[in-house]
């Protein structure tokens, strides 16, 4: 069976409204980015995502050190309990890899569930271009570390 989803989960000390209301900030993506890839907020971004059919803007740098930016079509917006949007080349179609963050309430705080799923991916340049997930586990887990750290700041 092909593999065409990474989710990576962690708990946390923190009320799903309060996570959920950070990541509606574009800002907060670029200064948590824990791949190194987000190098800040396109020109013209809403300072705060607030539904399904917005598009945020993100300036990138590629593993090669190629800069590009992004669109994010927001694709999920349920208020301290979902955010999900899939990225497309500026002025371009998404091509299907979706980013969501789930937030469901547990005992003392909320257990956050990051997914990439390339599972709508139809480009076969695309694929045979890229290896996907394009962010490790392990770099998806320092990005919630690093929203966590930022929450805790206050």
């Amino acid at each position: 069976m092909t593999v065409t989803a990474q989710t990576v989960t962690v708990f946390a000390d923190a009320p799903p409204a309060v996570l959920f209301e950070a990541l509606t900030r574009p800002a907060v993506h670029a200064a948590t980015d824990g791949s190194g890839m987000l190098r800040g907020v396109s020109e013209g971004t809403p300072d705060t995502i607030t539904g399904v059919g917005q598009i945020f803007g993100m300036e990138m740098t590629a593993e090669d050190g190629r800069e590009y930016s992004v669109d994010n079509h927001v694709t999920v917006f349920e208020p301290d309990t979902r955010l999900a949007w899939l990225p497309a080349g500026r002025g371009k179609p998404p091509v299907g890899v979706e980013w969501s963050w789930e937030f469901t309430p547990e005992d003392s705080g909320t257990l956050i569930a990051v997914t990439c799923d390339w599972s709508r991916v139809r480009d076969e340049a695309y694929l045979a271009r890229f290896t996907l997930p394009r962010v490790s586990a392990e770099k998806v887990r320092a990005t919630v570390d690093a929203l966590l750290e930022l929450i805790a700041r206050g």
